[in-house]
């Protein structure tokens, strides 16, 4: 077998296989998820959730550069009460927990680009660590404080939603105790930033799946609940049927797999 011939024949055939270029593009709103915003400490096993600046700038210049208009929750949600329609070039940024490096690194980025951020913040972790990562898998690491908190809500390019109390998941937790979590931060993160919390965020995306739980987050007066299921969401959103799907940025994606996960709604299969 001539070996050039096999190499052109299987190297498209795993590129195929692996990234989904060649389906369909998909339509709905891009929701993309991030959580850390830096380099991953030695010996991490959460790569995944680490994105470098250098990669995040370079994204945040590609939606920018290609016309995309990113959304505050506040915007999406006044678009969902008023039933407007999509353009089909908005999109919207979230981080999940509110780590110290969304401070350090990502708003910086954001407000140099003029664009939106969203930050689902875990109340009782403000100016504290991620209790909730086990440290055997990475080393508990900085959450943004109080004053970082209102210094980015006040620059005019974050918005928060929440992330619960604590952190838990939803449904491996007493039914009473879910429900505190989900309305107790709603009201501390209100009283705190002095705007209302139209978005919530299931830890793990867990709960989001439940009836009783999600019940509890739209009873609670949340207008918006985001799951962890990668995908886009149609719009108009039939919000009495499912949660907004997003999509996950990994550290280890380029501008190709951001494209492929905006156009195609995931980026690889594997």
């Amino acid at each position: 077998m001539n070996p050039l011939w096999f190499l052109t024949a299987i190297v498209p055939i795993g590129f195929s296989l692996r990234w989904t270029w060649w389906l369909s593009d998909s339509n709905g709103l891009p929701v993309l998820v991030y959580h850390k915003i830096g380099n991953p400490p030695k010996g991490s096993k959460l790569k995944d959730l680490w994105v470098s600046p250098e990669n995040f700038d370079k994204q945040i210049k590609w939606l920018k550069r290609n016309g995309y208009r990113t959304l505050f929750f506040s915007e999406l949600a006044d678009m969902h009460k008023k039933g407007l329609p999509l353009n089909g070039n908005e999109v919207l940024i979230t981080f999940d927990d509110g780590y110290e490096n969304n401070y350090t690194y990502a708003w910086p980025i954001l407000a140099e680009n003029s664009s939106k951020g969203n930050i689902f913040v875990v109340y009782n972790t403000i100016g504290k660590t991620n209790v909730w990562h086990n440290p055997e898998t990475e080393p508990w690491i900085n959450m943004a404080d109080e004053k970082m908190l209102k210094e980015m809500l006040e620059s005019g390019f974050i918005e928060y939603g929440s992330h619960t109390m604590n952190h838990p998941k939803l449904e491996k937790i007493p039914y009473e105790d879910a429900v505190w979590e989900i309305r107790e931060s709603k009201k501390q993160l209100e009283s705190l930033f002095g705007r209302e919390m139209c978005a919530f965020a299931y830890p793990y995306g867990i709960g989001a799946y439940n009836e009783k739980i999600r019940k509890a987050v739209l009873d609670a007066g949340y207008i918006l609940d985001f799951s962890f299921k990668q995908g886009k969401t149609n719009w108009p959103w039939e919000r009495e049927k499912h949660t907004i799907d997003r999509l996950f940025i990994k550290g280890n994606e380029g501008l190709w797999d951001l494209k492929l996960h905006i156009k195609k709604g995931k980026a690889r299969f594997f």
